[in-house]
């Protein structure tokens, strides 16, 4: 007579519970560090301040290139396109916010065209990113 616990028993199974702990681990961690990883649609290089106040959280970001090119959250875009997504955006929401993202080396015009067009599709809060010194 053998007792339940003897080792010649033949194995009816493989225990999966370590391998689906261990998937479920790997996929916790992949989506936490997935959100702290943030692409941007173009590469700017944003002009310092000694002084950098934390821009509240936008809804819209613009971001305005070097070479004159210009997204709207990833979405390339151009002034006229811009104006029309932003006043859909205020449409939705009257309290809708902008972060304007804008190169360093880009000129006070075309800077000043672009918050003009923001102005003008109704935003009230709109904010220039800048780096810390």
């Amino acid at each position: 007579m053998q007792a339940s616990g003897s080792e010649d028993e033949i194995v009816q199974g493989i225990n999966v519970t370590p391998l689906v702990d261990i998937t479920l681990v790997l996929l916790i961690i992949f989506m936490v560090t997935a959100t702290f990883v943030t692409q941007q649609g173009l590469k700017v290089t944003l002009p310092k301040a000694s002084t950098v106040e934390h821009p509240p959280t936008p809804a819209l970001t613009v971001t305005m290139a070097k070479d004159g090119r210009m997204t709207l959250m990833k979405q390339p875009v151009d002034l006229a396109s811009l104006k029309l997504h932003v006043a859909n955006e205020v449409s939705l929401d009257p309290n809708v916010r902008v972060l304007i993202k804008a190169d360093k080396d880009l000129t006070y015009g075309q800077v000043a065209a672009v918050l003009d067009a923001v102005k003008d599709a109704g935003v009230r809060r709109c904010a220039l990113a800048m780096e810390r010194r």
